[in-house]
Order: C-alpha cells, then structure tokens, then sequence
C-alpha cells in the first residue's frame, strides 16, 4: 500500500492533469479540428502514414488506450500492477480486448497483429490463436468456449458482468480509511449500466423483466438493480408514465412525449463524471483521487475514440462535440 505522503501527493498531480485533458472544451476544441492526420500526430508526432484507414485507425485506438494506462500507471505507481482494487479496475480494457478477439474469431478472421490492450491474458490468447480453448484455459475467462462465439451477445454481457461484480469484490480490499467515495461511485456505475441494459434490451428486443433480470449485475451486500427494474412499470412511450420514478431527475434533458433512450444515455455520462469530479475534491485522500483519475483518463480515451469513430462514419461535427461535453460532465 502506498504511504500516507504519496496519498497526498496524488490529489494534487490528479488536479493538474485534468486541466490538461480533451474533455469540455478542449475536447470539443479537438472535435472541431479533428482529422485522422491531426490526430495520429498528436499520439504519434508524425505525419500521417501511407497505409489503410482500416490499419490507421486501429493503430490510433492502441495508442490512445495505451497512452491513457501509461499515464495512470505513472501516477499509480507500484499500486497499478500490485493492488487487487486498482487490478480489477484497469481489467475493463482486457475486457474490451477479449470482446475483440470473439469478433474476430467468430468472424474467421485471421490473428490480429496486435491486441487492444496488453495484458497476460491478451498476450495468451494472441499466442494460442485461433484454438479457442487454449487462448483463455486457466484463467477468467475459461468458460468462453464455442458456443459464445455463436452467441456474442451472450458472451459480451457475461464479460461485462464479471467485471463489474469483480471490481465490486475489490472494493473491499481496500483499507477502510482510504476507501473514500469510491463504494459510492463504484456502485453508481453498476447501478446506472445496469439501467442502460435494461431500458436497451426492453426497447430494442421487446425483454420483459423476468428475462432481463439475468443480464444484469446483481450483488449480493448492496442494491445494484432497482433503479433499473423499476422502468418494468413505466410506459416506454409515454414519459409522463416515469414521474414517479426513482431516477427521474436524470430525464430533465427529455423534451419529447416518449423516453429518449440515447438522452437518457448521455445524462448518465454526465451525471457519473459529474459525481467523480465532486468526489476528488470532496476525498481529497486515500483511493479516490485514483479512481477519478482512472474515471477521467477513460473519458478522455472515449471522447478520443469517438471523435475517430465519427471521422470513419462521417458523423457530423456537432454529435463529436456533444460527447466531448456529454463526458465531462458540463454543459455546452
């Protein structure tokens, strides 16, 4: 565990470095400028290279990932490789990466070049492609066998739920004076992911609530899914239906007579980075500076990576510069 002056010291330097961040302004600063060659020379001080947008732009997405834990590694210290907390919170990009591989397995394709993020467990699966039960034997992510490859949606929503149930058992690893807001903010995420679920997959794939209960992250010491299931008795289409809901203060941005699922999406983004942001200055010490850091350098790779997917899509200019807004937590 860290010392009590190296406690101290990362509230300060998690200060400074958020000023220095693309998130806000700054992020939508670069929004309005971006362009694959801007970009690419700003991770990689160089001019663009003579290869596929399909290369370029994987080449980018490895580098903003691997900036944004190069950074927190630097600030974290030895905590960032021997804490079992700051361990299962960094294993959200292994995730990531994992989902890509089924992708790409189920796909056929051929063994990527690189993973997107590195860790052992990437580096396992790399080097054991394509035989699927090699690449994860031994490890987490034993149970990924055939069949998730013909069920990636399955597949994805189990990765996703170990996750946050294993950064939730960490938690607790923690010692208690240096626990700070972080069970709060923890829990928050969970309990808002959980209502993004539950609202898509009732929206987009009719589920009723008896069959989405499962596809949700459930703990057992801390009430992780009522926020969600609550929805079950509010009418999609009708928002007056959601005045008694528990969470109705995130749908203030509701302008229309039914619920806006990806409005409702973004006031949670802002809402959570809004309650990191708070939660740094009000526990100044112990982990939660960390944990904000850790929150903010993710934004920040997100609003970086939304930027590029717009470019690829073309997206206009405007929706890259409301992500940028949407996961500072602020307003235009």
């Amino acid at each position: 565990m860290a010392d009590s002056f190296e406690i101290a010291y990362l509230y300060a330097k998690v200060c400074g470095a958020f000023s220095n961040m693309y998130l806000g302004e700054k992020g939508a600063a670069l929004a309005r400028e971006s362009s694959l060659a801007s970009i690419w020379k700003l991770y990689f001080e160089g001019e663009l290279p003579d290869r596929s947008e399909a290369w370029i732009l994987a080449a980018l997405e490895r580098k903003v990932v691997e900036r944004s834990m190069e950074r927190f590694s630097a600030l974290a210290g030895p905590l960032a490789e021997n804490d079992r907390f700051m361990g299962a919170l960094v294993a959200k990009h292994e995730i990531t990466a994992i989902k890509r591989f089924l992708y790409k397995l189920a796909a056929g394709e051929a063994r990527p070049e690189h993973a997107y993020f590195d860790s052992s467990a990437t580096k396992k699966a790399l080097a054991a492609w394509p035989r699927l039960a090699d690449m994860f034997a031994d490890g987490p992510y034993q149970w990924i066998d055939e069949a998730a490859l013909e069920n990636l949606g399955s597949a994805e929503n189990r990765l996703d739920r170990q996750y946050y149930r294993s950064l939730w058992a960490s938690v607790a690893s923690i010692p208690k004076n240096r626990r700070g807001n972080i069970p709060a903010l923890v829990l928050k995420d969970i309990r808002y992911q959980n209502l993004a679920w539950a609202l898509r997959i009732r929206a987009y794939y009719g589920y009723a609530k008896e069959a989405a209960i499962p596809l949700l992250v459930a703990l057992d010491d801390a009430d992780a899914l009522s926020l969600a299931l609550d929805t079950f008795s509010c009418d999609l289409g009708d928002l007056r239906s959601f005045d008694v809901w528990q969470g109705r203060r995130l749908l203030e941005r509701q302008t229309g007579p039914r619920l806006d699922l990806p409005l409702l999406e973004n006031a949670l983004q802002r809402d959570l980075f809004a309650s990191t942001r708070r939660s740094l200055h009000l526990h100044p010490f112990g982990y939660t500076p960390l944990y904000c850091y850790f929150a903010m350098l993710e934004a920040e790779a997100a609003v970086i990576l939304g930027i590029l997917e717009g470019i690829r899509l073309k997206a206009p200019e405007q929706e890259k510069i409301d992500l940028a807004w949407a996961l500072s937590g602020e307003n235009v």
